[in-house]
């Protein structure tokens, strides 16, 4: 099994009950972000990066942003997911990538925050079809 760090941010609370679910399924360590510079993490460990994001304005939050421009993912899986209202996945999983660009970035996974309580089952195939699980 990968070595798995999960990095969000959650603004609502709903991504991070997604970090929460992914991380009942592939174990790992979780990292929250928080609004204001991202902490340089040593990511020599991990082989697995799961990044999770709430959809604002189309693309990934600020926090976000910033930790994929401070730490370098080379040679990592990167794994993204989000959380959304009405927007969908929308350039999350592109700018993830365009951030990431020595990484293998894996199929995305994006709910409506009012169905992240019904998502385990979801989030459980989209695990196995990116064969983490």
């Amino acid at each position: 099994m990968a070595n798995i760090l999960i990095v969000y941010f959650s603004k609502s609370g709903n991504t991070k009950k997604l970090a929460e679910m992914i991380q009942a399924q592939v174990g790992g360590t979780m990292l929250e972000l928080n609004e204001g510079k991202a902490p340089a993490v040593d990511l020599s460990s991990y082989d697995t990066i799961f990044v999770g994001t709430p959809n604002w304005s189309a693309t990934m939050t600020a926090p976000v942003k910033d930790f994929l421009s401070t730490n370098n993912l080379s040679g990592k899986t990167v794994v993204p997911f989000c959380t959304h209202g009405m927007g969908g996945l929308h350039n999350v999983a592109a700018d993830i990538t365009s951030l990431c660009p020595n990484s293998t970035v894996t199929k995305s996974f994006a709910i409506k925050g009012v169905e992240v309580d019904s998502a385990p089952p979801k989030v459980k195939e989209w695990l196995a079809d990116i064969k983490l699980i």
